[in-house]
């Protein structure tokens, strides 16, 4: 990537029935003051109004946004397929409810291009709702370190990241056996071979509704965080998800206590401060105000949810 050269950016969206969504999603992208830039969306057989909206687009600003729609085997087969069908030398991945902040694009490109070396560069982000109104700041995005990256958190926000094609390529593209980490382990892959480096700059906007892979995951997304993980040489969950693991065995122990299952009830509660006891980076978390800080912005993000999918007529005093 040379200076003075405007290199093309490939923004890939993959989509399934984002109706309610998707139109604010390529606002922020086609609003961008970069101009050489082209967005693919990969729709999977939407049965909803986005198609209706993406054609609507689609002819409107022909230059720079194109879409698919056939069925897929997930979202890192349609990042893939997107990928191969675009031919930026920066690729963006934006999924169909989140937002790109102003000039988000322009700052990565100046980036990249005063510094050759990297190849996956990333920013600040916001948690907004259904309404694209900030809820909080996405608190456990940190500057770039390898051990922090691998043994305790995933501090990069899908969204406010870009790569280079040759990273992307490189590496194999995405994990299409994986269902909620895919993006983690994306970068997992880039940052062990390439150089990876962190852009002070609010770049994006996560969308958080409580229906998102993150918050729906459950324990199967705890086994593919392990499992990703120890390919690069952790031993278990990294720190914080250890901690996130105990919170999650809390909450079915409050449940099963509450339906006098008082042996479950025990039995999530030693798993949980076990996650925790057996490892020293997880104590060691727990004495550092940026984990807290993560730990209170997800209660913050489950309130939001909470208030949000309450009737307008209930009292707050009601409210389990």
């Amino acid at each position: 990537m040379e200076n003075g050269s405007p290199p093309r950016v490939s923004i890939v969206t993959p989509s399934l029935n984002q109706g309610p969504y998707i139109e604010s999603t390529l606002r922020s992208v086609l609003t961008q003051d970069y101009p050489n830039l082209e967005m693919l969306v990969m729709d999977s057989a939407s049965t909803d109004d986005t198609l209706e909206i993406l054609a609507r687009y689609a002819a409107s600003h022909p230059d720079r946004l194109r879409f698919v729609s056939e069925p897929d085997r997930g979202q890192a087969h349609a990042l893939n397929k997107g990928v191969a069908q675009t031919s930026g030398e920066i690729i963006g991945w934006l999924n169909s409810d989140d937002i790109y902040e102003p000039g988000a694009i322009s700052a990565t490109v100046e980036f990249f291009q005063q510094h050759n070396d990297i190849d996956l560069v990333y920013g600040d982000a916001n948690f907004v709702g259904i309404d694209n109104r900030v809820i909080t700041r996405c608190a456990h995005v940190e500057p770039y370190d390898w051990n922090r990256l691998v043994h305790y958190t995933d501090f990069i926000v899908q969204p406010a990241a870009f790569f280079t094609r040759r990273a992307f390529e490189a590496v194999g593209g995405g994990d299409e056996s994986l269902k909620y980490t895919m993006d983690y382990d994306l970068f997992l892959k880039i940052a062990s071979r390439f150089k990876v480096a962190y852009l002070p700059r609010l770049m994006a906007n996560f969308k958080w509704w409580g229906q998102n892979k993150s918050a729906t995951g459950g324990w199967k997304r705890l086994e593919e965080i392990e499992r990703i993980t120890a390919a690069f040489g952790a031993s278990g969950l990294p720190a914080y998800t250890r901690i996130e693991a105990a919170f999650l065995h809390y909450r079915c122990a409050l449940a099963d206590a509450r339906r006098a299952r008082i042996r479950c009830a025990i039995g999530h509660l030693t798993a949980g401060t076990g996650r925790v006891l057996t490892s020293t980076k997880a104590l060691r978390s727990l004495t550092s105000p940026s984990c807290w800080r993560v730990m209170w912005t997800g209660q913050v993000l489950r309130f939001h949810c909470l208030m949000a999918n309450q009737p307008r007529n209930t009292p707050t005093s009601q409210m389990v």
